[in-house]
């Protein structure tokens, strides 16, 4: 019975992180991508954990071709066992394949099941329907259960934006702290993004510094943008440009636009549609396809110079 409830805190440690790692005494399926055999033998021998894991290596495509439909099979089954995790990623696919009614249900379940995922998840939902009061509720929950540092993320974006009612600033900060309190680096930055909306460069700068430190390209771009436009910084185009590589080596949407941007006024780089073209596509395989007239409107240029 012991050895029961330690597999399931490990469990339940693990979905919680974004690192996936197991610790002794638990069973020996690493989600590395030469573990993949290792895992799908435990799996197969009803080890539910490993089967877990098995699924997301089928969704990332992760030690084997990936396969959506066959990372859905697996979280059905788990769900269709009760179990929370399972039907969290379930949910998600079913997100992403814009079933939202289908997700919100299999949200609810999970969380009630005790899924540490399943509150935020739900709120991300509602936030990307512009259902910010129940995001609001959602994001409260998952702190107030979980002590979820990125739901104390989401809620100081929803004040700092003022996204269902005012602006509060004195909550976002607040917010944003207890997120980085509890682990979160990437609230770092959020910070940082508040105390530039409040000209504050210097407390931004010290936040971006220290996000740029543990690897944040968000911090990298941001970074760059006051270099380049001499925001709290002496103005320095060079190392906006170094800055901006940098985020886009790490797939910044930011970083890889602002740096196409340098490329295609020929600021601290030579002048290249070409290089420009070349980023703007990237960005665009990343999700952003607004960015899709500014590729056509560069290769009609790039036409007309070589003909």
């Amino acid at each position: 019975m012991i050895n029961n409830k330690i597999t399931m805190v490990t469990v339940l440690l693990l979905l919680c992180n974004p690192v996936w790692s197991y610790s002794e005494p638990t069973i020996k399926c690493i989600p590395e991508e030469n573990n993949f055999p290792a895992c799908e033998a435990l799996a197969n021998q009803g080890d539910d954990e490993a089967l877990l894991i098995v699924g997301r290596f089928y969704e990332t495509g992760t030690g084997v071709e990936k396969n959506i439909e066959k990372a859905e099979e697996i979280y059905q089954r788990l769900s269709d066992k009760n179990d929370a995790n399972g039907m969290n990623r379930l949910a998600m696919l079913k997100e992403d394949q814009g079933k939202k009614n289908e997700a919100i249900l299999l949200y609810q379940k999970a969380a009630e099941l005790g899924s540490s995922s399943a509150d935020y998840n739900l709120g991300i939902l509602y936030e990307l329907d512009n259902n910010y009061t129940k995001a609001k509720e959602m994001y409260e929950i998952a702190i107030k259960k979980h002590k979820s540092s990125s739901a104390m993320m989401s809620l100081g974006d929803l004040y700092r934006n003022g996204r269902g009612g005012e602006i509060n600033t004195d909550l976002a900060e607040k917010w944003y702290k207890e997120s980085i309190k509890f682990g979160n680096d990437f609230a770092i930055t959020r910070l940082g993004y508040l105390y530039g909306d409040l000209e504050n460069y210097d407390d931004a700068i010290k936040c971006y510094e220290k996000a740029i430190i543990k690897g944040d390209p968000a911090a990298m771009n941001s970074m760059g943008l006051l270099y380049q436009h001499g925001f709290g910084v002496q103005r320095d185009i060079n190392k906006a440009v170094k800055l901006y590589q940098d985020a886009s080596n790490k797939d910044s949407l930011g970083g890889l636009i602002n740096l196409g941007l340098m490329y295609e006024e020929g600021l601290g780089v030579p002048q290249s549609y070409e290089k420009a073209v070349e980023l703007y596509k990237r960005a665009y395989q990343l999700g952003y396809t607004d960015i899709q007239l500014r590729i056509d409107y560069l290769d009609k240029k790039i036409h007309k110079k070589n003909n």
